[in-house]
């Protein structure tokens, strides 16, 4: 497929490092802090890769409230599934555990034509499987076979994605350290941390890489002690959950104004304040002190770029269904930033995604 906008030689190298791959990748978008851009940045990439790095893309709105659902598909489709008595979403997926039959086959996909992807679309009806999976977790702890299904539900969706042969699958879930979170960030291979340069954000982190933490030593000792280790290595997801990445999002303009005093008198000057300076400056830290165990690879580069603020763009996108990438009309006009800075990020993941090793497993 010819891509929507110019690719370098670089990137021609980095689209043939996707199409020689063994594909498969599993990459969750995750912060436990709401109003990140989480779910417009999980969109986003995934059109980058579908549209211009010619990838075959899986996103899966893995989130209640089924925002990234809305966002890639027009309104009349979203109308009209929603309006139909049980539709085919991600809930169909996790039904048939609650009665005992196992896991759900078929993949539930539509197509999003704009943004080039495939979607496995959200249910509010998830919401009422976390206390099934709150409890088989804690079966899942002690090795009980049934609570390891459960847990690994998600990573049987991924393996059956992988047999679909999608280069990435990609998902989307709610602000929270709930079950349903916990269920799919254990059975993806990484995980890209959204976040805003504010004090709330580094606080995330910390909760973040102290949980996941605390998760993975739990699941390791279950699977220790489980009651059947032949079905267990067959459930259990090909690798470990690791961290790819970051990206800071810059939703308002953080500036201020120094008076200079000239030959013409005092001229204002655009300045980043200084206690957003602050924060930013804590961050690389932070991710070092808090994820470091968590790293993919010693040699990723962890902060995978700064989305600028867009003004309209992002509204303008969302009222469209249509990729940051490609929508065009009134308030648009940051539609070249955009690209610029969503192309950055891809490069960005493919090198990490590359120095992990990923592309290979």
């Amino acid at each position: 497929m010819k891509p929507i906008t110019k690719l370098n030689r670089s990137d021609m190298d980095l689209r043939g490092v996707i199409e020689n791959s063994a594909g498969g990748i599993s990459i969750c978008f995750f912060n436990n802090k709401g109003g990140v851009g989480k779910t417009t940045l999980c969109a986003n990439f995934a059109a980058e890769l579908a549209l211009n790095f010619d990838a075959k893309v899986l996103v899966i709105d893995a989130d209640p409230q089924c925002n990234l659902t809305q966002y890639v598909l027009p309104e009349e489709d979203v109308n009209d599934i929603y309006s139909q008595q049980d539709p085919e979403t991600i809930f169909s997926i996790i039904r048939p555990l609650r009665s005992g039959k196992g896991y759900e086959i078929e993949l539930p996909t539509r197509k999003s034509e704009k943004f080039g992807v495939d979607i496995i679309i959200g249910d509010p009806r998830l919401a009422l499987e976390e206390d099934l999976l709150a409890q088989d977790w804690r079966d899942a702890r002690s090795g009980g076979i049934r609570g390891i299904r459960t847990t690994f539900v998600f990573a049987e969706l991924v393996k059956n994605a992988r047999e679909k042969n999608y280069d990435f699958i990609v998902f989307d879930i709610g602000p929270s350290l709930g079950a349903i979170n916990r269920s799919v960030l254990l059975s993806v291979d990484a995980f890209i941390v959204p976040m805003n340069i504010d004090v709330f954000s580094v606080w995330s982190l910390r909760n973040i890489g102290q949980t996941i933490a605390t998760w993975k030593k739990s699941l390791d000792i279950g699977l220790s002690m489980a009651e059947e280790p032949t079905e267990v290595t067959e459930l259990a997801p090909r690798g470990k959950l690791r961290f790819i990445g970051y990206v800071t999002q810059q939703h308002k303009e953080r500036t201020g104004y120094d008076k200079i005093d000239g030959e013409d008198g005092p001229t204002k000057v655009k300045r980043k304040v200084k206690a957003y300076e602050a924060v930013g400056a804590k961050i690389p830290k932070e991710i070092e002190h808090y994820f470091k165990d968590l790293y993919a690879s010693p040699d990723i580069t962890p902060h995978l770029g700064d989305v600028k603020h867009l003004g309209g763009l992002i509204q303008r996108s969302q009222l469209a269904s249509e990729p940051l990438l490609t929508v065009s009309g009134p308030g648009t006009a940051s539609r070249g930033q955009a690209r610029e800075i969503y192309r950055g990020l891809v490069r960005a993941l493919i090198k990490n995604l590359q120095a992990a090793k990923l592309f290979g497993a």
